[in-house]
């Protein structure tokens, strides 16, 4: 070798990643007759111990990776070309270091992306209900707290309604649609999915038509009268599925004309409304100081803490990178809350794969500092928002005081997701979160 070559550790750690191993399940996968433990892993990865090429043949062979080559667990920091050891371009496409390292096959958990099936799990009720709606042409209205799951369960229904033979237009009250009634519109008629998770439901792109858009409220309406009928006739008679994500924002922006209109396309059953909102319309219409022309006219379905069975299949995902007894652990801290279950989970099973520490470390430990610290800023969020009625009713549940009937009667918190079906908080996080606050 030309240049001063040391051990490649990040290429090491995504590939660990890739197999959903972690740096001791590395070790454990060594034959019991070879020489090679927790520390010499670690003087390894921290540059104390250069390893002799036998030892990355060992390795590689452990990895049992298609085209993983002794070389490129090197690196040449002063190469001219700054570049990893670059495969054996004979190797198959699917031996490449660009496909070992793909981002989207390498961690099980994601917490931020939106989860299409078979990632998504659960929601079963509220599928169900969506559907139903659908058949009939009716609204709903999809309530659920942030990050509790509602985008995904809007694709999901979306790629399944389209599976059906219904028209399905997908769009957010934090894209270009929010500009008002023309934009929304324009969106619904004019939409191009840009990329394959998009077409699976037909989310809108708010990209313009060719000719310009009517300006006032009543010709927005007939336009989209008219692509709803056009979709009927398309789709043997299924009323096409307008889904709004982030509604407050479109709601707030539109013309209160033209939603008396969708009000009409919907009355007439020439379309179905889905609304995903964190409040309920008329507490979103009480703060732009209008009444909602949508009142008694949508079926409500409310979304919170997954199944216990969705949870469980949740963290099987990664059952490759998590210990037998991590499952319980994460849900006694994170609960059955969809995102903050899986940011934890991702939090342990990057600690795994991570963690360098020569003499051994606690990777659930450094998972849970770093998350306690991500929770607490939407736990303050959530505290800023609630009833002072409501914050008793945490801090009763947290002393572990027994639920008042006036608690069993108002379950608002629990179908929210703040508070078990028993009244107890959903995490151990929010517990200990409160119990510092106060």
């Amino acid at each position: 070798m030309t240049h001063e070559a040391r051990f490649n550790l990040d290429l090491f750690k995504r590939l660990l990643k890739r197999k959903g191993w972690s740096m001791d399940q590395f070790v454990q996968a060594f034959p019991s007759d070879e020489k090679f433990d927790r520390r010499n892993l670690g003087r390894i990865c921290s540059g104390k111990q250069r390893p002799h090429p036998s030892t990355f043949a060992r390795m590689v062979k452990v990895l049992a990776i298609d085209g993983l080559r002794a070389d490129d667990l090197w690196e040449f920091p002063d190469a001219p070309t700054g570049v990893l050891a670059q495969p054996d371009p004979t190797l198959p496409s699917t031996g490449t270091l660009a496909n070992l390292l793909d981002p989207e096959a390498t961690h099980p958990f994601d917490p931020w992306a939106i989860a299409l099936p078979p990632v998504f799990v659960g929601r079963t009720a509220a599928l169900r209900d969506l559907e139903r709606a659908a058949w009939d042409g009716r609204g709903v209205s999809l309530l659920g707290e942030w990050r509790i799951g509602k985008t995904s369960l809007l694709h999901t229904w979306g790629q399944r309604a389209r599976e059906l033979g219904f028209a399905v237009r997908l769009l957010s009250g934090q894209g270009r649609e929010r500009q008002g009634h023309r934009a929304l519109v324009d969106a619904v008629i004019d939409a191009a999915p840009a990329d394959s998770r998009t077409a699976a439901t037909g989310t809108a792109t708010g990209a313009a038509g060719e000719s310009a858009a009517p300006e006032s409220p009543d010709a927005a309406a007939d336009r989209l009268g008219d692509w709803c009928r056009a979709q009927r006739q398309t789709c043997g008679g299924l009323p096409p599925l307008l889904l709004l994500d982030e509604a407050e924002g479109l709601l707030e922006h539109c013309e209160p004309g033209f939603l008396e209109r969708l009000r009409g396309l919907l009355t007439q059953r020439r379309l179905s409304l889905v609304f995903a909102t964190r409040r309920t319309l008329p507490e979103v219409y009480a703060d732009l100081g209008r009444v909602s022309p949508f009142a008694n006219m949508l079926e409500s379905v409310r979304i919170g803490l997954l199944e216990p069975g969705a949870a469980a299949a949740l963290l099987a995902r990664g059952a490759a990178g998590l210990a037998p007894d991590d499952p319980a652990w994460l849900l006694d801290q994170a609960g059955r809350h969809p995102f903050f279950l899986t940011l934890l989970a991702q939090r342990l099973f990057d600690a795994r794969a991570d963690g360098l520490d020569p003499d051994g470390g606690d990777p659930r430990a450094q998972a849970l500092a770093r998350f306690r610290d991500e929770a607490g800023q939407q736990f303050e969020l959530w505290w800023a928002g609630l009833a002072e009625r409501d914050r008793q009713r945490l801090r009763r549940a947290v002393a572990g005081g027994t639920a008042t009937d006036a608690d069993h009667d108002d379950d608002n918190l629990c179908r929210r997701g703040l508070l078990t079906d028993d009244h107890q908080p959903f995490a151990r996080v929010l517990s200990e979160w409160l119990n510092r606050k106060d």
